[in-house]
This record gives C-alpha cells, sequence and structure tokens, in this order.
C-alpha cells in the first residue's frame, strides 16, 4: 500500500515510480513567452525531482541558490521521513519497542495523523503499520522472499497492523504494542511537493510545478500565462512513459498523483505480484484496476488517496473516491484482452483537456 525509499532505491518500494507521467506540454505552441521559466532538478527519496519556476527572469546567483535551498529542504525532509535511513526520527521511532509515549516533531505527527485519518476513512485499505508485510513481498526496504507467506506468517503480520496500532497525543505517538513499526511512504513524496511549494511560495515565486517522483503541485500558471498540462499514461506492462497517453489534464492550484500496478512488480513462483498490498489481507492486489489518477488541493491527500482506491478495487474504490470531499479521480482498469476502460469521479472530468 505504501511506498517510497528515501535516499536508496524508491523503484524498490512498493510504490509506483513515476506512474503519472510528468509533462509540461505547451498548448500555445508557436506565441510568445508571457513569462520567464527557471527550471531546477535533482535527486531525492531515491527518486528525482523536477520544479519550473515562472515569472521574471532568475539570475544565475539566485538560480543556484534556489538550488541549494530545494535540497537543503528536501534532506531536512529526509531525516524525518525515510525509512532508509536508520538515524532518521521515523527510524528511530520504529526501533523503540516500548508502549510508552515517544515524544516526536511536528512534521512526523501531521504526516503520520493523515496517515490514521486516511486508513479509518477506507476501514484499513490504507494502512501505515503495513510495513512488515511490504518487506517480505520485497516491495520495502528489504530483499524479498521467492515464495508466498504462510498462513500463519500472514496472521503474525495482521496482528500488528491496523489503525488502532498508533495513538496520537500532543506531541507524542504511542505503540499499541511495542513491536508495531510505521512507514508513511504512501502520502511522503505527495507532502514533500507540498512542502517545497509552500517553501518557493514563501520566497516569492509564485507560478510553479513541482515533482517529486511524479507525484505534482502545481501554482498559478506556465510561461505562456496558461494552467499547467500534465499527461497520465495509460497503465501498460513496460511500456515507456509517454510512449502512450491515456489523457492529458490542465491543472492550476492542485496537486495529482497517480498510483497503479504496472511499473512495480515482480514474479514469485510464477506468478506477477504488485507492489500493492492489500493489509487486509496481507498480501498484493489481484483485481484488474491497473491505474488510480487523483486530483486534490493538496498532494499530500492525492497520494494517499490513489492507494487507497487502488487497495480497493475499481467500484467500491469509485464510490469511495466520489464520496471523499475536495478530491477527484480517474481509475484505469485492464480488461482479460488487454483493453483498458475507465471511469471516473463525477467532477474530474473538468480537468481533461484531452
Amino acid at each position: 500500500m505504501m511506498r517510497y525509499g528515501m535516499v536508496k532505491q524508491l523503484h524498490a518500494k512498493y510504490f509506483v515510480v513515476a506512474c503519472l507521467l510528468v509533462l509540461i506540454l505547451c498548448s500555445c505552441s508557436g506565441r510568445d513567452d508571457k513569462f520567464q521559466e527557471f527550471s531546477i532538478n535533482g535527486s531525492t527519496m531515491g527518486t528525482s525531482y523536477h520544479i519550473t519556476i515562472v515569472g521574471d527572469s532568475i539570475g544565475t546567483y539566485e538560480r543556484s541558490q534556489i538550488g541549494t535551498l530545494v535540497d537543503s529542504v528536501l534532506i531536512d525532509y529526509n531525516h524525518i521521513l525515510s525509512t532508509y535511513e536508520d538515524e532518521s526520527e521515523i527510524s528511530v521511532f520504529n526501533q523503540q519497542e516500548t508502549t510508552f509515549p515517544i515524544q516526536v516533531s511536528s512534521d512526523l505527527i501531521r504526516v503520520t495523523r493523515v496517515g490514521l485519518e486516511l486508513c479509518q476513512r477506507s476501514a484499513g485499505a490504507f494502512d501505515i503499520t503495513v510495513m512488515p508485510i511490504v518487506n517480505f513481498f520485497g516491495f520495502g526496504f528489504e530483499e524479498g522472499r521467492d515464495r508466498f507467506p504462510t498462513i500463519d506468517e500472514i496472521d503474525a503480520w495482521l496482528e500488528l497492523t491496523g489503525c488502532d496500532k498508533i495513538e496520537i497525543n500532543a506531541n507524542n505517538l504511542r505503540k499499541t504494542d511495542p513491536r508495531v513499526s510505521i512507514d508513511l511512504s504512501a502520502i511522503a513524496k505527495g507532502d514533500a511537493a507540498d512542502v517545497v511549494t509552500a517553501y518557493l511560495m514563501s520566497r516569492g515565486y509564485k507560478n510553479l510545478f513541482v515533482e517529486i517522483g511524479g507525484e505534482i503541485m502545481t501554482r498559478g500558471v506556465n510561461r505562456y500565462g496558461k494552467s499547467w498540462k500534465i499527461g497520465i499514461d495509460r497503465p501498460t506492462f513496460g511500456g515507456a512513459p509517454g510512449a502512450d497517453l491515456q489523457h492529458i489534464i490542465e491543472l492550476a492550484d492542485m496537486g495529482v498523483a497517480t498510483s497503479g500496478d504496472y511499473r512495480n512488480y515482480r514474479e514469485v513462483e510464477g506468478r506477477r505480484i504488485t507492489h500493492m498490498i492489500d493489509p487486509r489481507s496481507g498480501s498484493p492486489i489481484t483485481h484488474n484496476l491497473a491505474s488510480v489518477t487523483v486530483v486534490s488541493d493538496k498532494c499530500l491527500y492525492a497520494d494517499g488517496l490513489a492507494t487507497a482506491v487502488m487497495v480497493l478495487g475499481a467500484e467500491e474504490g469509485l464510490r469511495w473516491l466520489e464520496d471523499y470531499p475536495g478530491a477527484e479521480g480517474l481509475l484505469i482498469t485492464r480488461a482479460s484482452n488487454g483493453e483498458y476502460h475507465e471511469s471516473m469521479t463525477s467532477g474530474f472530468d473538468q480537468y481533461i483537456i484531452q
């Protein structure tokens, strides 16, 4: 269910890396630019980031400074939420086998609170305590087994998962069982996109496109004074990003994230399994929902909601997302004959331009 491997291979996590194709598609080809554009790129969370800033001309020194400052923000963020860093705050929390309250930072509290909210609203389809199961299947920070788990192993995992296993009290987190560990991967990259966007806006930059590992936050307009345009891949196994687009959407001041089964998977005992783990059963999903794209005012929520819907499946997931306030989604299913079919919430079509 959750995903990202900060600093070490994100693609080894159970999150589909860059399943949302990141494209800045210019709808005004041939027309004069209205603004200047500056882009910076880098690495973080085991993946890449791409940021475009639009506005007045930016000098060489300022460009260098922006890149350095963004890297610093992301390094600090990584030190809080990376399950790949033994000394990160979340790793230290996981290593403490106690049921006493543990004081943590406001950022860890904030992201954990959203994770528990999504867990409760989805009746456990989204679960931040599912890390041991994900690691077993090879989509976490441990090498996966070349077999399927036994019933006893699954039962043991399920004893340590659930929304009730973590409690929040003021600036403390408490485990109800000392063996519980948490992983906020399914919402961390979306939240990081929000954090970087907020930081750049605080420095006076108003027109922004911030993408971290496929999770995107937009603010303002592109260089042509228009909303940002983003391509959504058709979920084809082995397909190159951008080779086959399902849709192009247009966004302004919104976040978008996609989760799917077609980028991060492996074979176990002759069966292809996806990185998407159903925390309720302790097993990879087996239904035909291939990808989910969610638009929300916060990329943090878009990220988590896309994961939850992937676990729920097409019919239940669509009904659940339709009732979720402030979010719209596109679901693509894969038929047995290889054809793709789509469904969407009632408000998603407002974003589609092609």
